[in-house]
């Protein structure tokens, strides 16, 4: 992106609505009207040196951000979980650290070549029409053109990093984040909270976005649907998961309507899949009757395996790594990642560093800067 000499009143609202603070908020941190940031907002006045300075402190974006022209770029719907339950003020919030992950992405691929983009061709499936045999079919379809067989995917991240989907995880501070995903010009993304420390639901908060860029593309505006419109493209996305994670004729050969849930637990180790997860494709798949579903879920509810399961804290949780190799190749050849983020990403280095899981501060500091000054020789040279 370039940058411009006048303020930008769009970066503003951008960076609040990223920090998610309300307009009455941030005046009150900066000690400024509401009208006045409003104001600012709209482009009906420019911020004061000393406004502009407070701005820049409290919202914590360098002041190149807020001078910089905006790229026009098509972005499809957002894809969020639970949209119904998520206050505007959050999705928003979700949508505005979604276009990190894509300016960081548009910046690293100047530099570096990401694996390009590998779907399958889906025009043999009837546009919108999918129902369980359709998903079925979809998530073997899938299946065979990544090659994976019918074993277990250890790290379901690295599959779609590996078939150039952008993945990332965000952090909202106390903000519970469920994974969304989004595409955009030419490329997908698929943001995952960072709140879910286990292997087993990241894998299928993973696949569920999957589910969502393959089938639901075609849904322009999420907000426009009725709550049992909404209501039927989650459970799509939630049988499209199942079926990718769990495929029918391989899973369905090592389960029974007896498998007791120590006998899952031992599954999980095998297909890296919850418990919870496993049980729903055993009754979805005829496996198991409704009398035997519903006593292994008060099994469940006894013993407390709702929100933590057995394995989840060994299991290791999988991990974007595409981001962190491209800037850790970029610093190897030289170049000064302080200045590339202060010049071309023009985020918090502290922002950048968390989005691409690089250790803290490999970006904060110039190439040759020390923390340590040496102050005199003379007495160790002695």
């Amino acid at each position: 992106m370039t940058m411009q000499t006048q303020f930008n009143p769009k970066r503003l609202s951008s960076a609040r609505i990223a920090r998610g603070y309300t307009i009455k908020e941030l005046s009150e941190r900066i000690g400024v009207s509401k009208q006045a940031i409003s104001q600012f907002e709209l482009g009906q006045a420019i911020p004061k040196a000393e406004t502009m300075m407070l701005i820049i402190n409290t919202l914590d974006f360098p002041k190149g951000y807020f001078f910089e022209a905006e790229e026009e770029q098509y972005v499809g719907n957002t894809f969020f979980r639970a949209s119904t339950s998520i206050p505007k003020r959050v999705r928003e919030m979700q949508k505005e650290r979604a276009g990190w992950v894509s300016k960081v992405y548009s910046v690293l691929n100047q530099y570096v070549e990401f694996p390009s983009l590998n779907l399958p061709d889906l025009s043999d499936f009837p546009e919108g029409e999918w129902d369980s045999d359709r998903i079925e079919e979809l998530a073997i379809t899938m299946r065979n053109h990544w090659e994976l067989g019918d074993k277990p995917i250890n790290n379901l991240v690295n599959v779609l990093e590996s078939n150039g989907i952008i993945v990332a995880s965000v952090e909202l501070g106390d903000v519970k984040v469920d994974a969304f995903c989004q595409p955009r010009s030419g490329r997908s993304f698929v943001i995952l909270g960072e709140d879910k420390k286990s292997a087993a639901r990241r894998h299928f908060d993973a696949a569920h976005e999957l589910g969502h860029l393959l089938m639901h593309l075609d849904i322009h505006n999420q907000d426009s649907l009725t709550k049992e419109e909404f209501k039927i493209m989650e459970n799509q996305a939630h049988q499209f998961a199942s079926a990718f994670l769990l495929p029918e004729d391989a899973f369905s050969s090592m389960v029974t309507s007896e498998t007791t849930l120590d006998g899952y637990t031992e599954l999980k180790k095998y297909w890296r899949v919850s418990i919870g997860a496993m049980i729903h494709r055993a009754k979805d798949l005829g496996i198991l009757s409704a009398s035997r579903y519903t006593s292994l879920q008060k099994q469940i509810s006894m013993r407390k395996m709702r929100h933590k399961e057995p394995l989840d804290d060994v299991l290791p949780v999988p991990y974007p790594t595409l981001f962190k190799k491209a800037f850790e190749a970029i610093l190897q050849s030289g170049i000064d990642g302080f200045e590339l983020v202060q010049k071309h990403v023009r985020l918090n280095p502290k922002d950048v560093e968390a989005l691409c899981e690089l250790n803290p501060g490999t970006l904060s500091l110039r190439r040759g800067d020390s923390i340590i000054k040496l102050r005199y020789l003379g007495n160790l040279q002695n």
